[in-house]
């Protein structure tokens, strides 16, 4: 059954790891960060991109570029699609491993598993990021520290330091490895187990964190990263607490909500059964520990969903498995898992005979006209457009045109410039910016109330629209002739990764 089930997921993630074809908006600035390092075996510590207020940065993701860079340069968007699907697998597998631990013959039902990963499909499926690396690396983690205390063979242990300085590397995320290893010790402590292998191997990995291009000024921008305010990055932000996401999401807060539910009845259940001293010190604390932490966090900003879901999937399923499982005769068990899996084998052979593999840079999130439009008219200068375009308009039109900002907004900008931006985007001192900041083509976002300003203000005109983003240019230039862009999706999909950007 093992084999079906694994199939199954297999599948599944091929289905809907290929569904959204867009591409994130900072995997350009990834892809120029890895072509610099092939060509000149360096990395950037300053921004030669931007014309805004930067300082000397710290790359915490510069692993990540290489390999983005090397996937796209030789294998294209068919490589980046599978690359991403094999990832997603990867760390799912090692979650069912997880689950295997304290029950090898735990049987693997995938709705289960399919109900999960919806709840977090648009986290994990919708793009190639460098966190996606996070999720495997904690996955990974949690089956080494898990089967370190299940099977108590402590050895195991020394492969985390190892195991740190890739993730260090490749991500910031890793400082969610070594909360990862305290809970353990905590959690072991309480268990009256050892927890003395747990502490050395959190110091020992926490120092292999200082193996990076950076040092120690790596873990002091971790630190001063932890404590940013990103009140205007929607990933940052939490489901629960901001009314504006009360009906979105909607499919995460259904499982969050019944898995707290399952969680807390199969307490109440054991309690039942076992008297409450008794189960007391029958619990595994740390599990408790590990799903308290990943809720918290989960709470408090959409880009940590997933770990609380993958924490659920490993250490809960026994728990789900418990409360449902009504022990059908194994034969409708199997015809059951076959039936699943010949509908998504169906579904796999028309998607992939339908689906064209190729990322898109769509037109209703990038402005690829407005970007075109500055390239063929051959407009030089500075250009000021939002920040999580900033990546793509320098990757298209570096060396003739500077970006204000960009989504590396923690590693690279000082720390006011992207509230600035949002006052400029609301019409909040727009012009007094704009005579601060010296900036000579707008490429504004069409649903921000600037747009209506700026197409009354005598400094600017409106030289060139589409249906999402609006270009302005000064008033003195508004006698010329402009020659209008491509308006074919396709021209762009085919030239995305074209740039001047070169050291050769």
């Amino acid at each position: 059954m093992d084999l079906i089930f694994y199939l199954t997921l297999g599948l599944f993630i091929l289905i809907f790891g290929t569904i959204d074809n867009n591409i994130d908006y900072d995997f350009w600035a990834r892809l120029i960060v890895g072509k610099n390092f092939f060509q000149t075996g360096n990395l950037f510590n300053f921004d030669f991109q931007s014309w805004g207020s930067t300082h000397k940065f710290i790359d915490h993701e510069w692993g990540s570029s290489l390999i983005f860079y090397l996937i796209q340069n030789y294998l294209g968007d068919v490589g980046i699609f599978i690359f991403k699907s094999i990832i997603i697998f990867l760390t799912l597998f090692t979650l069912t491993k997880i689950i295997r631990l304290e029950n090898k013959k735990m049987p693997l039902y995938f709705l289960f598993f399919f109900f999960a990963i919806q709840a977090v499909s648009y986290n994990i499926f919708s793009t190639i990021r460098c966190q996606t690396f996070s999720f495997l690396f904690f996955a990974i983690y949690l089956y080494i520290l898990k089967k370190t205390s299940t099977e108590k063979k402590y050895r195991i242990l020394w492969c985390l330091p190892f195991l740190n300085i890739i993730w260090t590397n490749l991500h910031g995320g890793f400082v969610i490895g070594l909360i990862l290893i305290s809970i353990f010790t905590i959690g072991e402590f309480l268990n009256k187990k050892p927890f003395k292998p747990y502490l050395i191997a959190l110091f020992i990995t926490f120092f292999t964190s200082l193996i990076n291009p950076y040092g120690i000024e790596y873990i002091y921008f971790i630190i001063s990263a932890l404590s940013l305010n990103r009140q205007y990055i929607t990933e940052w932000q939490s489901l629960f607490l901001i009314k504006f996401y009360q009906h979105i999401m909607l499919k995460y807060k259904i499982f969050f909500f019944i898995s707290i539910f399952i969680f807390i009845f199969s307490i109440f259940k054991n309690i039942k059964q076992n008297g409450f001293i008794k189960y007391i010190k029958k619990i595994d604390k740390t599990k408790y520990l590990i799903i308290l932490f990943t809720l918290i966090i989960s709470i408090k900003s959409i880009r940590f969903h997933v770990f609380f879901v993958y924490s659920v999937i490993a250490l809960c399923y026994a728990d789900f498995y418990n409360i449902f499982n009504k022990k059908l005769p194994q034969k409708i068990d199997k015809t059951k898992e076959i039936i699943l899996f010949i509908l998504i084998l169906i579904s796999s052979i028309s998607h992939i005979n339908n689906f064209k593999f190729v990322n898109t840079v769509k037109s209703s999130e990038y402005p690829i006209f407005c970007t075109e439009f500055i390239k063929i008219n051959n407009l030089k200068g500075n250009v000021f457009t939002n920040f999580h375009t900033g990546s793509y308009v320098s990757y298209k039109l570096y060396p003739n045109n500077q970006i204000y900002m960009d989504g590396r907004y923690e590693e690279v900008y000082d720390t006011n410039l992207i509230n600035q931006m949002a006052d400029v985007f609301l019409a909040k001192n727009y012009q007094t910016f704009f005579e601060k900041n010296h900036a000579d083509i707008l490429i504004i976002d069409k649903t921000y109330p600037i747009y209506n300003k700026l197409k009354k203000d005598l400094n600017w005109f409106l030289a060139y629209e589409d249906k999402n983003f609006a270009l302005f240019l000064p008033a003195k230039l508004k006698s010329l002739k402009f020659k209008s862009p491509n308006n074919k999706q396709t021209y762009y999909d085919k030239t995305k990764f074209i740039t001047n950007i070169n050291w050769l």
